[in-house]
């Protein structure tokens, strides 16, 4: 699975953004406010991704953030709601006041997004309130801190590994930044395993 491109933005278009990865170009649909958020073109950028696989396709969706991209997987997880309609929500609403929206029960505020109507956005309601109201302060930190909150650079990586095993990014954010600095990639992914199995 691609989880994460980094590379150089070739060009963007109405709905997405060509990413120049080492002389291989990745077309990757995003949100509006995520396109409106990119670099100039010909800068460097990194994104991390989503591939959707179809009958007759296969998409790739990008995002400034792992929550972001979180947050669009548990929208497309409702029954109802697919890639377009959940890429339509994260275009009017930022990460925050989509999870905001739906701990409040505001499906007024839901129903604004292209796509929703009133019974999809109670369905959103109905089946991610107590998912997303648990993750609240995960978002709220996110969006203060940056793309992958608070882990050092050096340890993106292992980050990004923990994830592709399952582990919880708050979870991961919390053991990864307790590890001294200079850890090696593979000393941090093998501390963080042992660290996070015995929670």
């Amino acid at each position: 699975m691609i989880i994460r491109l980094v590379g150089t933005l070739a060009l963007t278009g109405r709905d997405y953004a060509l990413i120049d990865v080492q002389g291989v170009g990745y077309q990757v649909f995003m949100a509006d406010r995520a396109l409106a958020q990119l670099p100039a073109t010909g800068q460097a950028i990194t994104v991390f991704t989503h591939l959707a696989h179809r009958e007759d396709a296969m998409l790739l969706y990008g995002f400034p953030s792992l929550e972001e991209r979180e947050l669009f997987l548990m929208l497309t997880s409702v029954s109802g709601v697919g890639t377009k309609t959940a890429l339509g929500i994260l275009s009017l609403l930022s990460p925050e006041e989509v999870v905001s929206a739906i701990a409040n029960s505001d499906a007024r505020g839901l129903a604004r997004a292209p796509g929703v109507g009133k019974k999809t956005a109670e369905r959103l309601i109905l089946e991610l309130k107590e998912k997303l109201t648990a993750k609240r302060s995960t978002f709220k930190a996110s969006a203060e801190a940056g793309p992958l909150g608070h882990v050092a650079p050096e340890l993106q990586e292992a980050e990004l590994a923990l994830l592709s095993l399952g582990f919880e990014p708050d979870e991961i954010s919390r053991t990864l930044t307790r590890l001294p600095a200079g850890t090696a990639v593979e000393d941090a992914i093998r501390t963080a395993i042992q660290t996070l199995s015995e929670v």
